[in-house]
């Protein structure tokens, strides 16, 4: 049975071994998905290219198999199982006959010779897909917050590759190859007014991809690679009982799966900020960050997002391609010149700055960082967070003055890396010691950068309730309480004429995030 029979013996609904009235059929350029009933089945296409291979009925129901394990790492609830599309006895011929009477010539799950394999879900909603509900509004900075997280608890426990591992995966001469496969796809596929936009586009790539070669290869040597999704954009996340999941990850080729973290995160990202919700971009990266701590990553960030932004527009010109070979509408490629703007922009990349929170415990620096990140899309390194990355609390507890001063270390390390890779950094901390302050305004000076203090206030009264408050709720990293307080009274230096220069109020932050968005 040829690709076009298979595909309209399966829209009926007497090929599944439950209900399955109304069956409907998403296409893909790799593979179709058949929601049937309760259940979606997935079927590759018989298709061949230079990245995957799937002519085979051997390399399809391997790829099942793969599928299936690789997504239960983070949507198990989805993955049910693989099943054969058996023939059924006689069907070789006469298929409209047998579709009169209520027969196909195949059987999901038959015991006959098989066809062809599907991986068997449980079926959603397509308005429940992150690009549906993003499309429509129906998605909140919570949602994004969780979202981050569980990609880096997701990161943390995948398989890495080692230092003397054999394989190639995300060396530069891997990265390399798959720009240069993702560039010439798109110049094949792309309409001939595009061939300079996408010239120009891959001289820019290529050219960064050579400057920050040293960096992927010290990132791969330090356990940064790892067994990843692949592809995760917003079309492949759905959100089931309000929480956002992961699915449908890359398992046809390892070494476009097995790549470093920070580029599986760029794809999310890149998307986001594609469909118009640069801000969803940031709460989701600010999560991911301060979950995992690998602000390292912010150097390399631009240049895979804008990678992402280029595989995206080749998927939607392979796409555009088999509709006109099977005389459909093109429109699934429309986006593909928006892509390759979006990758030329992430590639440009912006002035970075460094911005200093300064407050005395609960007066409000955390939730106006907050939002100066989500609204002017920077990078926001907390202190509460940061002083517990290295696990158990030292001698002196947290708040003792050499926990305190590593912790200032890793705010302006990370500060410095976001910063040189064009992001405007948020140091988030209380800043009460003007050394400290003077040391993130020399390290500004000297990167060329502006620098920003933003100062919050509140009466003691109200800093007193507000950390009482927070004591009470547990669910807030700072462990700052009223004794802490009592010492930061005592002890706090004012801002010099030098700083107040400097420095704007909490009730401009949004007239500060404009600045820099």
């Amino acid at each position: 049975m040829d690709d076009g029979a298979l595909t309209r013996a399966l829209m009926h609904g007497a090929a599944y071994p439950h209900a399955a009235p109304g069956v409907r059929c998403i296409e893909t350029h790799l593979s179709r998905v058949f929601l049937a009933g309760e259940y979606a089945y997935k079927v590759r296409k018989p298709v061949r290219f230079d990245f995957v291979d799937f002519s085979t009925l051997a390399a399809r129901r391997a790829d099942c198999e793969e599928e299936l394990r690789l997504n239960r790492r983070l949507a198990g609830a989805l993955y049910l199982d693989v099943v054969p599309i058996a023939a059924v006895a006689g069907g070789a011929g006469g298929h409209e006959d047998r579709e009169a009477d209520g027969n196909t010539p195949v059987r999901l799950g038959g015991s006959g010779p098989a066809l062809d394999y599907a991986v068997r879900m449980r079926r959603f909603a397509q308005h429940d897909l992150l690009a549906a509900r993003v499309q429509a509004g129906n998605v909140d900075g919570a949602m994004m917050d969780a979202l981050g997280r569980r990609l880096a608890d997701f990161h943390a426990d995948a398989p890495r590759c080692g230092s003397t591992d054999a394989t190639d995966y995300g060396t530069p001469a891997r990265v390399a190859a798959t720009l240069e496969e993702c560039l010439q796809g798109v110049a094949r596929l792309a309409d001939a007014d595009g061939a300079e936009a996408i010239q120009c586009l891959g001289r820019a790539m290529r050219s960064e991809a050579l400057r920050l070669a040293p960096a992927m290869a010290a990132r791969r040597r330090s356990g940064h690679v790892r067994e990843c999704h692949g592809d995760l954009h917003l079309g492949n996340v759905v959100v089931v009982d309000g929480e956002a999941l992961p699915f449908d990850c890359l398992e046809f080729n390892a070494g476009l799966r097995w790549i470093d973290s920070i580029s599986d995160t760029a794809f999310l990202y890149m998307d986001l900020i594609h469909h118009g919700r640069r801000d969803l971009a940031y709460r989701f990266l600010n999560a991911y960050l301060e979950r995992g701590g690998d602000y390292a990553g912010l150097g390399l960030l631009p240049f895979y997002a804008a990678l992402r932004a280029l595989v995206r527009a080749r998927v939607g010109l392979e796409r555009r391609h088999q509709c006109a070979a099977a005389g459909a509408d093109a429109a699934p490629a429309a986006g593909w010149r928006a892509l390759l703007e979006l990758a030329e922009t992430l590639l440009s990349r912006r002035r970075g700055a460094i911005l200093l929170m300064h407050g005395l415990s609960g007066s409000g620096k955390s939730t106006v960082a907050a939002r100066l990140a989500e609204r002017g899309g920077m990078v926001r390194v907390r202190a509460d967070v940061e002083r517990k990355r290295p696990g158990a609390p030292p001698a002196g507890g947290w708040y003792a003055p050499a926990a305190g001063a590593a912790t200032y270390r890793r705010l302006l390390a990370a500060c410095r890396l976001g910063a040189c890779a064009g992001f405007p950094m948020i140091a988030d901390a209380t800043f009460l010691a003007r050394a400290r302050r003077e040391c993130f305004a020399a390290q500004a000076a000297r990167l060329r950068l502006p620098f920003v203090i933003v100062h919050c206030e509140a009466t003691v009264d109200t800093l007193r309730a507000r950390i009482s408050a927070r004591a009470q709720a547990r669910n807030d990293p700072s462990d700052a309480d009223l004794e802490v307080l009592g010492r930061q009274l005592r002890e706090q230096e004012p801002l010099c004429a030098a700083e107040l220069r400097a420095t704007t109020s909490a009730s401009d932050a949004d007239t500060l995030a404009a600045r820099f968005a």
